[in-house]
């Protein structure tokens, strides 16, 4: 099979200097890029420090982060391609050697656009982490979401077993394992050492913990956000679906989160939607901590 360095000096006899192909040009094992990027935030911080530029600082360094999510987009956008064409050509495979290298060249570009995505989501959530240290604010994207027969040949093998191996692990990141705790409170709640409190009680009854909430932007939600980003916790919105189900959207919601196996459940003083919640996982038979309440 042609090497990585004949395909090269094919190409450059070819069309002469030039970008090397993805999947010609794998990343150096020893390089740490996100430690590279590492400082750029807080670089920025440093030089407006004192000064009125410091009204500018979050947008700038939310951009700065941003940057890098919406690298990840594209990526990804080409990742599908890629993924696409490897299922293509394996559906046209004929046990000849052009179709298999063809297919080998194909998932060689899809494996290297996936360890690039891989490498800048962990420059992105590096900067992010920054990002939270300087402002005090959480980054998040203003959208989207923040994150591998009859005639096999060894190529085809290849690319089945790695798409195989990404929606394995695609599925692992939106299901994360572990007793599943639900969280839900009020917009207009602010004592975070409460709810701080309270989770780091159940999380050391239930250290590999999962904390589904209802993803609100303020108030209790946020907090119990944070504090899932502090502790390292594995985290789930359940996000109402108002588009779908309009005013019961939030009921709806109620009833994914009990239908997703609940563990246990933490309630703090909100609206009747949150109550709801309460109520009907109690009815289920999950435990309802509540808290917050006065006697």
């Amino acid at each position: 099979m042609e090497s990585a360095t004949a395909r090269i000096m094919a190409d450059l006899a070819l069309f002469g200097p030039g970008r090397i192909p993805i999947e010609d040009d794998p990343l150096p094992e020893t390089r740490d890029f996100a430690d590279g990027v590492a400082g750029l935030i807080a670089t920025l911080a440093e030089a407006f420090d004192g000064s009125a530029m410091e009204a500018h600082l979050e947008d700038l360094a939310w951009g700065l982060v941003n940057l890098f999510h919406r690298k990840i987009d594209r990526l990804e956008r080409e990742l599908r391609v890629a993924e696409s064409e490897c299922r293509t050509l394996i559906k046209d495979q004929d046990g000849s050697e052009v179709r298999s290298v063809e297919l080998e060249r194909a998932t060689d570009k899809a494996k290297a656009l996936a360890e690039h995505i891989a490498e800048f989501e962990t420059m992105r959530e590096r900067l992010a982490d920054e990002f939270a240290n300087v402002t005090g604010s959480t980054w998040k994207p203003r959208s989207g979401t923040r994150k591998r027969q009859a005639g096999l040949t060894s190529a085809v093998t290849d690319a089945r077993a790695f798409m195989a191996a990404r929606r394995e692990r695609e599925l692992d990141a939106h299901a994360p394992k572990g007793p599943l705790i639900a969280f839900s409170g009020g917009a207009d709640w602010s004592d975070v050492g409460a709810i701080f409190r309270i989770l780091d009680k159940i999380r050391a009854r239930h250290p590999d913990m999962v904390l589904a909430h209802t993803a609100q932007e303020r108030g209790a939600d946020l907090i119990a956000a944070r504090w899932a980003e502090a502790r390292q916790v594995d985290q789930i919105a359940f996000r109402p679906d108002f588009a779908r189900y309009f005013k019961a959207a939030p009921f709806r919601r109620n009833d994914a989160m009990i239908a997703a196996g609940l563990a246990g459940c933490v309630i703090f003083p909100g609206s009747g939607i949150t109550a709801n919640l309460g109520q009907k996982a109690a009815k289920a038979g999950v435990s309802v901590i509540e808290c917050g309440r006065s006697s």
